[in-house]
């Protein structure tokens, strides 16, 4: 081998093995992720318990929205503090409540900042301000952050809610329930009779809305007369009460001796029937009164009360002993009736 080819190997493979050396120090967090990068933004330290398997990069979401990202996530004494990377311009207030949460059972975990219930419900109280935002760099205290249950905490509680036969009783329950249940032909007739009640409903929701009418009013009259209930049960109106107790048991001891006279007095037939005899000739004759009225009433006043009213006499003709006719000779007539002389 000549020197040109040893010097030309030798160029080779120091190449080469500065190309592996370089490959080897690239990593995958090296790499420009997707999604926004949040690099105008600020950070916020939250301190949990335990954040289980939280990734880098797991969403931070407020009132619904995505808000930023987590950038670190490092171990301390007795908390994990987890950085979030968050927007500019997203005001965080400091009394937020950080929770790690999941959206579905397989799903990645990511951190929810909640506001306090009262301050997501309704505005503060007059005079009271609002919380302040957290600055760049702040802390959320572990007070106010929610870590995920263990996971061997869930499955020993799965194991215990298995073990303890719940399953089984359930699976029991629904045994029992198959016997209880009649045969599908009786389920049948059942579920057609429910229909048919169903149809009657439908076909007379007219007579239902009488009905919550009937009772609506029935309730205002009620509500109106609330006054008069309010006597009743005043003193005044149990002393009412009482002594219309104390009357109906005096009634109550006589009604015994009467009665054998009611249910044996059968001689009240008859007398019930003259005495509707009786009303039914007074009601005729109260009719045959009211057409006979008006006749005597316009003979009164058109013969007896007209001339009363206005006494005079209406000389038409007055014929004399020999014939001739004298009304025309006033002054005869009068000398006749004796008026003139």
């Amino acid at each position: 081998m000549t020197l040109r080819t040893r010097l030309i190997a030798a160029t080779a493979a120091t190449a080469s093995v500065l190309s592996v050396s370089s490959c080897a120090a690239i990593s995958v967090s090296a790499l420009p992720p997707p999604g926004p990068s949040y690099s105008d933004g600020y950070d916020l330290v939250m301190q949990f318990q335990s954040v289980l398997n939280l990734p880098e990069r797991a969403k931070v979401v407020l009132d619904g929205v995505t808000v930023g990202v987590v950038s670190k996530v490092s171990l301390s004494a007795r908390e994990v503090d987890v950085t979030a990377r968050l927007a500019h311009g997203v005001e965080v207030p400091s009394d937020i409540h950080a929770v790690l949460q999941q959206a579905t059972v397989l799903g990645d975990i990511y951190v929810a900042l909640e506001r306090p219930r009262a301050n997501a419900t309704q505005a503060p109280p007059p005079g009271i301000p609002p919380a302040p935002a957290l600055a760049s760099g702040a802390t959320i205290p572990i007070s106010q952050t929610t870590s995920p249950p263990q996971l061997e905490d869930t499955i020993a509680s799965l194991a215990n809610f298995v073990s303890s036969g719940s399953i089984q009783r359930a699976q029991n329950t629904i045994v029992r329930l198959n016997r209880v249940a009649p045969p599908a032909a009786e389920i049948k007739v059942l579920t057609g009779r429910i229909k048919t009640d169903l149809s009657a409903l439908a076909n007379n929701l007219d007579s239902v809305d009488q009905v919550l009418n009937g009772l609506s009013d029935t309730a205002q009259n009620v509500s109106d007369r609330v006054p008069e209930l309010q006597y009743l049960a005043s003193p005044t109106g149990q002393r009412g009460a009482e002594h219309v107790s104390r009357v109906t048991n005096y009634v109550a001891t006589v009604l015994p001796g009467i009665g054998s006279i009611t249910l044996g007095g059968y001689w009240l037939v008859p007398f019930l029937n003259s005495l509707a005899d009786a009303t039914g000739a007074l009601q005729e004759s109260k009719l045959a009164g009211e057409a006979e009225i008006p006749k005597y009433r316009k003979v009164f006043n058109e013969m007896f009360l007209a001339t009363d009213k206005y006494p005079a006499i209406n000389i038409k003709s007055i014929i004399g002993p020999d014939g001739r006719e004298l009304s025309g000779n006033v002054q005869d007539v009068l000398r006749i009736l004796g008026a003139t002389r």
